[in-house]
């Protein structure tokens, strides 16, 4: 497949239906590097599919498609009786460096204001320089460090412009 060049209108952004699961569960049986970041997305379809059927619970699940291929995937995990909840994202890597996982950050953030949390936290690779600035041009701030991997937080009563309603 070729890398589109740039964000293109076949990209659309939408809210994760379960039609939709074998789609994203095709998506991460074709992600490169297999276990990404602590573990995720996991490695092998039996585990890909649990993992997903657990994130289909999620209140907030977002996806980025061509055509209809899934291209892109974030959720928002409800920690329940805390002031947080978890950001996780993934972009196919025939997808990348083209400002979408700019745009399904900025989309998931918008929605999970919907939660009423005070933060969202989320874990990145230290390497991982072009999601961190994207994090950071979002108002996330590093909270900790393990070995490699940055803990980050965004304060949601201050968000950046980018996520105003």
């Amino acid at each position: 497949m070729e890398k589109p060049r740039q964000f293109s209108e076949t990209i659309t952004i939408r809210n994760l239906k379960d039609t939709d699961f074998r789609a994203l569960l095709e998506m991460y049986q074709h992600f490169q590097p297999k276990n990404y970041i602590m573990g995720l997305p996991p490695p092998i379809e039996p585990l890909q599919v649990e993992w997903l059927k657990n994130l289909l619970h999620e209140k907030l699940n977002i996806i980025a498609t061509d055509g209809v291929k899934v291209v892109g995937h974030a959720a928002i995990i409800d920690v329940p009786g805390a002031d947080f909840c978890e950001l996780i994202i993934f972009v196919h890597q025939d997808y990348r460096g083209i400002g979408l996982g700019k745009k399904l950050t900025e989309a998931i953030c918008q929605r999970a204001l919907i939660l009423g949390k005070k933060k969202i936290w989320l874990m990145v690779e230290s390497k991982n320089t072009i999601a961190i600035k994207i994090y950071y041009n979002i108002g996330f701030r590093v909270t900790k460090m393990y070995g490699d991997v940055y803990e980050m937080e965004l304060d949601m009563d201050t968000p950046a412009e980018s996520l105003s309603l």
